[in-house]
């Protein structure tokens, strides 16, 4: 029985639009219920509204401070990140949703007419289900079955851990049941609290198969290999039924590309996405440069002018050091930088870029990072999308192998990323970007000119190779998905590496310490009661 199943009718603890929980909760905070929040005075939009805010929520340090350097993308000038106070923030959160989301559930069942709620009811089982996914990536074995059920006595403060292989099984299952089932007719709507994809449910089904075509590939060399072949063949041999993201709209990229859009998810607060610019230019935390790994892979030479780039995605992400060289920072820490791209006054407003001579190296672009305006917080790309279809193609996983695919989808998938970023840094109007700072528009000539040059280019025949170059440019197109770009690096082994840097493997993240206080008796059954430097060497559920 699938454990969502079990649990689709309990009464359950709710957190009601309350923002995030502290990281100093414990599950007994998580599991009590708000004393002016019930079934009565809840509307499923609320619910619904609360889970399309919150879907991206986290503390963007831990991506600047902890996973890009992890991830052999980024030099850093401050390698001691304080790492175990930031690993609470995304738990927290889930909790808080998942809470909600089970209260939603209630709710509609106890409706007069439930299935008028479907649509409400399979959007959010999508928007749950990606947040308990990437869960299960950053901690192994979670709660999940028992957690949020406090209303139904003090017993169930504590719940148990469930295995990662069940519960990635079950969600699996509820994504393929919400991806169908949503658009239905003759349906209750939520109009405007449908702050996540605008009530398209053509998209909604894109998301919540695109989220099954990731977790396929992910899960196809593990005990649940016979299952995730089953979905790839399932959805790639019926895109009618199964739609993926394919030649997104420039003009709403948000429907193609899964995440939060601040002015399209919030409105009305133009600084949603600001939590971005604390990760990059807190120095005790962050610090971050373009990495002589990166750069490698983007330009042809070495040059300091720029002319060697090919990957036009560079003005983008980066920009020259302040004497306008493009100087990577080599990752091994042998050459100290001492300045800063991202100088502030003493009220920590930013100054202008390039006002800290002291800054030697390139550094990521500084009005990108300050854009809060249209900077995404995306969860899955059409890009992404077209990385898995390239992998699943040249490997024949589910499918029969097939180079000619398998470079068509690396093509388009390149094509995706580039026009993705270009559009996105190009529709700010506001004074964030200079327009002499927009590095655009681009041409399909010029990705051509990418996307054939000899150092991305398929190699007829090469299988080996052309994966590996798959994997590579699937690890530039995450560079602001932290996370997913740790889930390649973890599941694949094959992402660039520079061979004198040796950051600390993470395995997996350790558990919030509260669990050692709160919830001990669980914890120990998992073996999670130990110290996080031995939790963090555990490999979770797919890592080979």
């Amino acid at each position: 029985m699938k454990i969502q199943h079990k649990i689709i009718h309990t009464v359950l603890g709710i957190s009601l639009m309350t923002g995030v929980v502290s990281c100093k909760k414990g599950f007994e905070e998580l599991n009590k219920p708000y004393k002016d929040a019930t079934v009565s005075t809840a509307t499923p939009a609320g619910f619904f509204n609360n889970l399309a805010k919150r879907a991206t929520q986290e503390d963007y340090t831990i991506y600047t401070g902890l996973f890009m350097p992890i991830t052999n993308q980024q030099g850093v000038q401050n390698k001691n990140l304080p790492y175990i106070n930031y690993i609470g923030s995304f738990w927290s959160t889930y909790y808080s949703d998942l809470a909600d989301y089970k209260q939603l559930l209630k709710l509609i069942s106890s409706s007069p007419n439930p299935e008028a709620y479907n649509n409400v009811k399979y959007m959010a089982t999508i928007l749950i289900a990606q947040k308990t996914l990437s869960m299960l990536d950053r901690y192994g074995d979670i709660p999940y079955s028992q957690a949020g059920i406090a209303t139904e006595g003090a017993a169930n403060y504590q719940p148990k851990y469930d295995k990662e292989e069940a519960v990635y099984s079950s969600v699996l299952d509820d994504l393929k049941a919400a991806a169908a089932g949503v658009g239905g007719a003759n349906q209750s709507s939520i109009g405007t609290y449908e702050s996540f994809l605008a009530n398209d449910f053509v998209a909604w089904k894109k998301f919540g198969n695109a989220l099954r075509l990731r977790y396929a590939v992910r899960l196809s060399k593990t005990n649940l290999q016979t299952k995730a072949k089953d979905i790839i063949a399932e959805i790639l041999g019926n895109p009618s039924v199964y739609p993926l993201p394919n030649d997104q709209d420039l003009t709403a990229l948000y429907k193609s590309n899964f995440g939060s859009f601040p002015l399209v998810v919030v409105p009305s607060s133009p600084d949603y996405g600001d939590r971005l610019w604390y990760g990059f230019r807190e120095l005790s935390v962050s610090n971050i440069r373009m990495s002589s790994n990166v750069f490698t892979k983007m330009s042809s030479t070495n040059a300091d002018d720029g002319s060697g780039f090919f990957d036009p995605r560079y003005k983008v992400w980066f920009m020259p050091n302040n004497a306008g060289k493009w100087v990577p920072q080599p990752q091994n820490g042998t050459v100290a930088d001492g300045g800063t791209p991202y100088p502030n006054l003493g009220d920590n407003s930013p100054k202008a870029p390039g006002s800290d001579p002291g800054n030697k190296f390139a550094s990521f672009n500084y009005y990108l990072v300050r854009d809060y305006q249209s900077f995404p917080y995306v969860i899955i790309s059409e890009a992404d999308v077209h990385f898995l279809k390239a992998e699943i193609y040249n490997q024949g996983i589910g499918v029969a192998a097939n180079q000619a695919l398998a470079e068509t989808e690396y093509n388009l998938g390149m094509r995706a990323s580039v026009n993705f970023w270009y559009t996105t840094v190009n529709s700010n109007t506001t004074a964030i970007w200079p327009t002499a700072a927009k590095p655009g528009p681009i041409t399909q000539a010029q990705i051509d000119v990418f996307t054939n040059n000899p150092a991305v280019k398929f190699t007829t025949g090469d299988v080996a190779g052309n994966y590996k170059k798959i994997i590579t440019q699937s690890w530039l197109a995450s560079m602001f998905n932290a996370v997913e770009t740790w889930c390649t690096v973890r599941r694949t082994g094959l992402t660039p590496k520079d061979a004198t840097y040796t950051p600390t493997a993470y395995n997996r993240l350790p558990y919030p310490d509260d669990e050692r206080i709160n919830n001990a008796a669980n914890l120990a059954t998992i073996g999670g009661n130990v110290g996080p430097e031995v939790q963090i060497q555990k490999k979770v559920y797919w890592m080979p």
